[in-house]
């Protein structure tokens, strides 16, 4: 089959990583993969017989005006396909998703990577109905497809069942490779004992609750912040103000951040809100315990069973402090492969193959 991927760029970030993965896991199972990326900015290794199209659409995508590049997208489609068919494209960021919705064609599967149930749940009832009438526009008629059990149920509730199919299909991981890279030098002079975080310095990954959790441990832990963004210097500030300034170490993003996690006694995640939790699976596949808080959607869907344990149901820094430590002081933080097998490369590559015959045998 031929299977496209619509992308903003192709950098270093969480939707491009998990699709670069897809999009190998499929080439492997004999598929025709193609990348189709608004810009030419491109960080990620990609296999050279992997076809990357770039649209050159350089401006800002808004859902107003998107109409206005989802006729240069339908140009570049039709020039395209003269010779082959898509079977289907896979629509993977916020603004490729306003770009589809202009389209009626079911071949254009939207794909959520983000919550957006805390944001709802804070606007009043105007708003939220705003809400509820745009994202029922934008899905009308289009086969969806949810990274979480989470995302899906939400959508469920506010979209007024507007989509042809709705469907979910957690993000993949390459155990091997993820192991593999996690055996490497780091690509930083790390302090001795501490814990991580990985992931962009924006509000919504609640950085100052997890410093704020910091200074109310009872054992002394560093913590090391893999990351960039707009709050890197309030970040900075908060971590001086609380006294942890010799404590909390910022670099920024690097391609290999799983030799950093298998040496870090723990990841933590503090988010408002995710869409999953790439990093949350990634630092079990190292070997090294992850804790959560329990935010929609993802981290109650990965930290289950025996890995209940590590998700904190409060925002409260002493329980959080408290659940740090308790965790640093186990002995028993073996991670069992059967806790994170679902999540296989292998076996969502091949749920996203039975998607698209499911979809293609009904019609599309």
């Amino acid at each position: 089959m031929r299977i496209g991927f619509f992308l903003r760029d192709l950098k270093v970030e969480g939707v491009q990583v998990v699709t670069v993965r897809l999009v190998e896991a499929l080439t492997k199972l004999g598929h025709q993969c193609e990348f189709i990326t608004l810009t030419s900015e491109k960080d990620l290794a990609v296999s050279e017989n992997i076809k990357h199209h770039v649209l050159s659409i350089t401006e800002k995508v808004k859902y107003r005006k998107a109409n206005i590049q989802a006729e240069k997208f339908l140009q570049w489609l039709k020039t395209e396909e003269k010779e082959k068919s898509f079977d289907v494209i896979f629509s993977e960021h916020g603004e490729t998703n306003d770009i589809i919705s202009y389209i009626n064609d079911p071949r254009l599967i939207y794909c959520i990577h983000n919550s957006d149930e805390h944001t709802y749940n804070n606007k009043n009832l105007y708003n939220r109905w705003k809400y509820k009438n745009k994202i029922t526009k934008k899905i009308s008629g289009k086969h969806v497809v949810c990274v979480s059990d989470g995302i899906k149920d939400f959508l469920i509730e506010t979209s007024k069942n507007s989509y042809k199919s709705i469907s979910r299909i957690y993000n993949p991981f390459s155990f091997e490779e993820i192991k593999k890279l996690s055996l490497q030098d780091t690509a930083y002079d790390l302090p001795e004992n501490f814990i991580v975080f990985v992931g962009r310095l924006e509000k919504q990954k609640n950085l100052n609750l997890l410093l704020e959790s910091l200074v109310k441990m009872k054992s002394k832990i560093n913590l090391v912040i893999i990351g960039e963004g707009s709050l890197e210097h309030d970040i900075r500030n908060k971590a001086k103000i609380l006294g942890l300034e010799d404590q909390v170490f910022i670099y920024p993003f690097c391609l290999n951040p799983y030799s950093i996690m298998r040496q870090a006694k723990m990841l933590i995640l503090t988010s408002i809100h995710e869409g999953f939790g790439n990093v949350l699976v990634e630092s079990l596949i190292c070997g090294t315990p992850a804790i959560s808080v329990n935010c929609p959607s993802g981290p109650s869907e990965i930290l289950s069973g025996d890995l209940l344990k590590y998700l904190v149901d409060s925002f409260e820094p002493d329980v959080i402090a408290k659940k740090i430590d308790e965790i640093s002081t186990d002995v028993d933080n073996e991670i069992p492969s059967s806790s994170y097998d679902k999540f296989s490369a292998e076996n969502i590559a091949q749920e996203y193959i039975d998607f698209i015959y499911k979809v293609k045998k009904e019609g599309l």
